[in-house]
């Protein structure tokens, strides 16, 4: 009888041929990219878009389930989203390895939008829960290990500005689909404006997964040779420094501070216990400002449009953070822009979103926020890969995913 991992691998691996990729390397890599920010676009910009949602399950649940309790129900939706999310980051690292990138990035598709859609057919919050937030949340985190990894197996130069661009699909995201979202609500229903979100996520990823792939080995190890024998060709780089870069493969494989190749290796490592810490309350942060900025304007007495003005602002400046910072990040180091865009962003909560009472303070408030705290998602690989190498990394940020799934179920009920 076969074992369970005989059969995923003969599973047809959707996605660039190796053939392809092998004669035309520049168009693949054109191609992965590309794809990696619609795939960002359609599932974080998705998330990043459900502040829409919580102003409508705050107005239709907050008084017909909670009776005596402060903390509306409809909070659990996006709590369990945004856990599941960061759960499945660590189931789909392991897929990855298993049945390749395109499958993996198919099955996130088709679990984002049956999230959706199914969720368009709910008429109590649990429902809501399973649908919206287990099904959806569980397509985001499957889409995003892939997306968020597999273009830097193409690159091993301007890594941050690369990553910055893809992740900055989740940003455009946020900005046309939360938008677009209030639009089909006000048209359709909420729960006409699911189901046409539904078909629409589940078609658009299963395009994106057409375009998810690896580089071939043989090319990488073409490209090793290559850099190998150029630099054995300058007189300043002795014999012996030549030997030890022809053994650790100068690749877009192993050039972190060290290349870990295990599971195990990488937890008893205390830089990724640091990075996880760092991690784990950073984004329990950023989704908690994102969810309930739409409500929150509200409070102050704005109206549910400019509430969602905010938001798609807050996303839209996620555009600039990303690439921007990315860049700076290939000039300054990953592990300090980590630490600055931190520190930035807590700055920009205590004097800017705190004491907000208007619409203007707001705007400058999701500008500078987005601005800077839109930079700390795409940061997490490249810091990855600093520390451990390209070898696993969808692995390695997937094992991230792991501490996140507390923080950020908490943090909703929290705040």
């Amino acid at each position: 009888m076969k074992s369970a991992s005989q059969i995923m691998n003969r599973l047809p691996k959707i996605g660039i041929t190796r053939s392809f990729s092998f004669d035309h390397p520049h168009a693949a890599a054109a191609i992965v990219v590309a794809a990696s920010f619609v795939g960002m676009f359609l599932g974080s910009g998705m998330t990043n878009s459900y502040g829409i949602f919580e102003e409508e399950y705050e107005n239709r649940y907050s008084n017909k389930d909670s009776g005596s309790s402060s903390i509306s129900p409809a909070i659990a939706i996006g709590s369990v989203h945004v856990s599941t999310n960061y759960l499945f980051t660590t189931i789909a690292g392991a897929l990855c390895e298993r049945v390749g990138m395109g499958l993996t990035t198919f099955i996130g598709g088709v679990l984002l939008g049956m999230g959706h859609f199914g969720a368009g057919f709910c008429t109590e919050v649990w429902q809501l829960a399973l649908t919206q937030g287990f099904l959806a949340g569980a397509g985001v985190g499957t889409i995003f290990i892939v997306v968020s990894t597999i273009p830097t197996s193409w690159f091993s130069k301007n890594q941050g500005f690369l990553i910055g661009v893809v992740h900055s699909g989740s940003g455009v995201g946020g900005l046309v689909l939360a938008p677009l979202t209030r639009f089909l609500i006000n048209k359709y229903t909420l729960t006409g404006a699911l189901k046409i979100l539904g078909v629409i996520l589940a078609v658009g990823i299963t395009v994106v997964s057409l375009g998810m792939a690896t580089k071939p080995d043989e090319l990488v190890d073409q490209e090793e040779e290559e850099n190998i024998d150029r630099i054995s060709t300058a007189d300043s780089v002795s014999e012996h420094k030549v030997s030890v870069l022809a053994k650790k493969r100068m690749s877009v494989r192993s050039f972190g501070v060290r290349d870990v190749h295990s599971t195990g290796g990488v937890l008893r490592s205390q830089e990724f216990w640091y990075l996880n810490v760092a991690v784990m309350l950073a984004e329990a942060a950023f989704y908690v400002v994102l969810f309930f900025l739409p409500v929150y304007a509200i409070g102050i007495g704005l109206t549910s449009e400019q509430g969602a003005l905010i938001a798609g602002v807050a996303n839209g400046a996620t555009i600039v953070g990303r690439i921007t910072i990315g860049y700076i990040a290939d000039l300054s180091g990953n592990i300090n822009m980590f630490f600055i865009t931190h520190l930035l962003v807590t700055l920009s909560c205590f004097f800017l979103w705190f004491p907000a009472k208007s619409l203007m303070v707001m705007m400058v408030f999701a500008c500078t926020f987005g601005l800077f705290a839109g930079s700390l998602t795409p940061m997490v690989p490249l810091c990855s890969v600093t520390l451990f190498g390209q070898n696993g990394l969808a692995n390695n940020v997937g094992l991230l995913g792991i501490g996140m799934v507390l923080t950020t179920s908490a943090a909703p009920v929290i705040a």
